[in-house]
C-alpha cells in the first residue's frame, strides 16, 4: 500500500482515495482517542465557506483521524515525511470546506434525513451491537465514553447520512449506454506485449569539455544555482510520549470503559483452511458465443474426471500439484493457507460453508473456472474476552494519555517562555532540557534528535530571532523552538566555487548532449531508418521483451508507466514508439495483441457496476468542483 501510495501521490486515483477516507471520518463515531498530529491551539477559525465557519476543533479532529488512518494501516512505516508527502493538512480542509459546501446544497434542495431513518443506521452499526442485533447498553457505554448526548451523536449521523444522500443523488443520474460497456470492456482485457530498451536520460556524454569561457559563462547565467543559503542555529526543547509513561496511572475502570466502547475491534473473525484444484475454461474460438458454454464443459469434465480421481483414494495435493491451474496454490498440493470469511468469491464461501471439515466439494463455479474445494478446518468467530486484550488495552491508553500529557506539557512551557523568551528556564520547569541544533539551512538540515520534521524547519525559517515560536505537534513527539543565531545568504565569488562550477556546466552540456541523441534514435525507429536491435548493439543497450499485459496491469520488469502504456497501446503489430518518462527513454515495439474475447454475462455485469460507480465518482468530483468555484471559502493559512 505504501508503495502506491508514494508513486502516484499526484494521481487522481490517490486523490480519490485520500478523500473518500477523509470523508468517511466526518461525522462517523469512530472518533481519535488522542488530538496528536495538528500544530497550534485548538481555538479559532480556520476557513468559513459561504459565511460558514470551520473551526480549528473540526480541523485538528479530521486531520487527526486521517493520520490516525494511515499510522495504523502502515505501522511502523507510517512516517512524518508521509504527511507531508500526501498533503493530508490540505486534503481535510479540502474535506471540511467539501462538507461546507454539500450541506450548503443539500439545504437549498430541501433534502432531509427523517428520524426513521437515522435511528435503522444507528441500530446497523456493528459497533453497537451483541450477537448482529443492537444492543442499548453498548451504545449508551459509547456515550458516556465520548461525553456525547444521545442527541449530539444522533444529530451527527444525521449530518452524515444527509452528506451520503446527497452524494448518491448526483451518482445515480449516471447512465452506461451499451456502447460504453463494450468499449471499457474491451479497454480492460485486451492484452499487449512489448520489445523495449531503455535509455536513461544522461546515458550519452559529450566528446567536449567545457572551456573556461564556458565555466565563466555558465556561472554568469547561472547565478542563484551557487547561492549559499541562509542557515540558523535553533534552540528547542523536545517531547515524547515516553517522557510522561510513569506519569499515567490506569484504572480498572477505564480498561472496562475502554473494552466495551471498542468491543467491535476484538471480533476474531471466523477463519477457514482450505485447499482447491482450479480448471481454468479455455475458450475455444474468440468470435463465437458458442465457444463460453464449450470451455465451461470442457472444464468442468476435467475437474469431474480428477474429481473421481480424488474419491478413488487419489492425493488431493499430488492432483493438485499435477493438475491445478492455480499455480501459486498448485505448487503447495492445492493449500491456499489460513483466510478469514469474506475474502473468497461468493460461490466459493458458499461451499465452503456446506463442507464439513476434510470434505471436498463437488466442482464449484466460479468466474476463474472450476474448483474441487477441500476444507480442511474451521475456526469460528469470537470476541476476545477482556482479560486476553487487558495488555494491548492497556498500551492503547497509555499511548492515548501520554500523547495528550505530552501536548499539555509543551504548551505550558510555551506559555511560560514567552513572558520572556527563556526557553531553558521554562523547559527546566517542566523537567526537560533545551538543546541548540549547529548551523542548518532549508536544504541541509539533519538533526538527528529532530529527525525529518518538515513542520519543526518551517515553523523555524519563519521565526523572528530569539522569538519562541508556537508548539510543533505530531504523534510521536512536541517541540518549542527559538531562532538563536543567524548567517544571511549569499553568492559566493566565482573563483570559490569554479570547480563546481565546471562540473554543472559539464553535466549541462551532457544533458542536452544524451537528449538530443536520444531523441534522434527514437526518431530514427519510429521512421524505420533504425530498430531496436540495432540501437542494442551499437549503444550498448539490451532489448528486453515483456510477458503480455493490460492496460491495469503494471508492466513486469518496467513497472506501471501509464504515459508508457497509452502510448504502446495505440501501436500497431510491429511498429515502434516512444516516451520519457521519470528521465528515462522508453523505446518499444508492439510484438503482440491478444484480443478481448466474448465476455461473459456476469463479467459484463460486474463491469457494468464498476463502470457507473467510476463515471458516478467522477460526475459527483465535477458537480462539487463547480459548486465550488461558485462559492465564497477564505482560509486562514496561519491557523493550519
Amino acid at each position: 500500500m505504501l508503495n502506491v501510495i508514494r508513486e502516484h501521490a499526484d494521481s487522481w486515483l490517490v486523490k480519490s482515495i485520500l478523500w473518500l477516507i477523509v470523508f468517511a471520518f466526518i461525522g462517523t463515531i469512530f472518533y481519535s482517542w488522542g488530538m496528536g498530529g495538528a500544530s497550534s491551539s485548538s481555538s479559532g477559525i480556520v476557513a468559513t465557506v459561504n459565511g460558514a465557519k470551520i473551526s480549528q476543533v473540526e480541523y485538528e479532529r479530521t486531520f487527526n483521524n486521517l493520520v490516525n488512518f494511515y499510522r495504523e494501516q502502515l505501522k511502523g512505516q507510517f512516517s512524518e515525511e508521509l504527511i507531508q508527502k500526501l498533503n493530508l493538512k490540505s486534503q481535510a480542509l479540502d474535506a471540511l470546506i467539501q462538507r461546507e459546501i454539500l450541506l450548503n446544497e443539500a439545504n437549498k434542495l430541501d433534502l432531509k434525513v427523517s428520524d426513521a431513518e437515522v435511528i435503522n443506521h444507528i441500530n446497523s452499526l456493528t459497533a453497537f451491537q451483541k450477537n448482529k442485533v443492537f444492543n442499548n447498553s453498548t451504545y449508551q457505554n459509547y456515550l458516556k465514553f465520548k461525553r456525547l448526548t444521545p442527541q449530539e451523536f444522533e444529530e451527527d449521523q444525521r449530518e452524515a447520512l444527509l452528506l451520503e444522500k446527497i452524494q448518491n443523488l448526483i451518482k445515480s443520474s449516471v447512465k452506461v449506454s451499451p456502447n460504453e460497456l463494450e468499449e471499457a470492456f474491451r479497454l480492460t482485457n485486451e492484452k499487449i506485449k512489448l520489445d523495449y530498451v531503455i535509455i536513461p536520460s544522461n546515458h550519452f556524454k559529450s566528446k567536449e569539455k567545457i572551456s573556461v569561457e564556458e565555466t565563466k559563462s555558465f556561472y554568469e547565467k547561472n547565478k542563484n544555482r551557487f547561492e549559499v543559503p541562509e542557515k540558523i542555529k535553533i534552540q528547542y526543547v523536545k517531547a515524547v510520549p515516553k517522557n510522561f509513561e510513569n506519569l499515567i496511572d490506569i484504572k480498572e475502570e477505564d480498561i472496562e470503559d475502554y473494552y466495551k466502547t471498542k468491543i467491535a475491534n476484538f471480533r476474531v473473525r471466523k477463519m477457514y483452511k482450505a485447499s482447491h484444484i482450479l480448471f481454468r475454461s479455455e475458450t475455444v474460438d474468440n468470435n463465437l458465443v458458442e465457444s463460453i458454454e464449450n470451455k465451461d464443459k470442457k472444464a468442468r469434465e476435467k475437474a469431474e474426471d480428477i474429481l473421481k480421481k480424488i474419491r478413488n483414494g487419489g492425493s488431493f495435493s499430488d492432483l493438485a500439484k499435477k493438475y491445478s491451474d492455480d499455480p501459486i496454490s498448485g505448487k503447495n498440493g492445492g493449500s491456499l493457507g489460513e483466510f478469514p470469511e469474506g475474502m473468497m468469491l461468493t460461490e466459493f464461501e458458499n461451499a465452503l460453508k456446506k463442507l464439513q471439515p476434510k470434505d471436498i466439494s463437488e466442482p464449484i463455479k466460479t468466474t476463474y473456472g472450476f474448483h474441487i474445494i477441500q476444507l480442511d478446518s474451521v475456526t469460528p468467530e469470537r470476541i476476545k474476552p477482556i482479560n486476553e486484550v487487558k495488555e494491548e488495552i492497556k498500551n492503547k491508553i497509555k499511548e492515548n494519555k501520554t500523547r495528550q500529557k505530552m501536548r499539555r506539557v509543551v504548551k505550558h512551557i510555551y506559555r511560560s517562555a514567552k513572558e520572556d523568551q527563556d526557553l531553558v528556564r521554562a523547559a527546566q520547569e517542566n523537567n526537560l532540557s533545551a538543546q541548540t541544533t549547529s548551523f542548518v539551512s532549508r536544504e541541509n538540515h539533519i538533526v538527528q534528535d529532530v529527525g525529518s520534521n518538515p513542520d519543526f524547519f518551517n515553523q523555524a525559517f519563519l521565526l523572528q530571532d530569539n522569538i519562541v515560536g508556537e508548539p510543533v505537534v505530531s504523534l510521536e513527539s512536541a517541540f518549542v523552538l527559538k531562532v538563536v543565531n543567524r548567517e544571511e545568504a549569499y553568492i559566493p565569488d566565482l573563483k570559490d566555487v569554479e570547480k563546481l562550477a565546471q562540473e554543472k556546466a559539464q553535466e549541462e552540456k551532457d544533458y542536452i548532449y544524451s537528449k538530443t541523441k536520444s531523441e534522434s534514435l527514437a526518431s530514427q525507429l519510429v521512421g524505420g531508418t533504425t530498430d531496436l536491435e540495432s540501437i542494442s548493439k551499437n549503444f550498448g543497450l539490451d532489448v528486453k521483451h515483456s510477458p503480455f499485459f493490460n492496460r491495469s496491469d503494471s508492466i513486469p520488469g518496467v513497472g506501471n508507466l501509464e504515459k508508457l502504456k497509452n502510448k504502446a497501446f495505440e501501436l500497431n503489430n510491429g511498429k515502434s514508439g516512444w516516451v520519457l518518462v521519470r528521465n528515462k527513454y522508453y523505446l518499444v515495439r508492439l510484438q503482440g495483441r491478444k484480443k478481448a474475447g466474448v465476455p461473459e454475462a456476469e463479467s459484463l455485469k460486474e463491469l457494468k457496476i464498476k463502470l457507473k460507480s467510476e463515471k458516478g465518482d467522477s460526475a459527483f468530483q465535477e458537480w462539487v468542483r463547480n459548486l465550488k468555484e461558485g462559492s465564497e471559502i477564505l482560509v486562514d493559512k496561519s491557523q493550519i
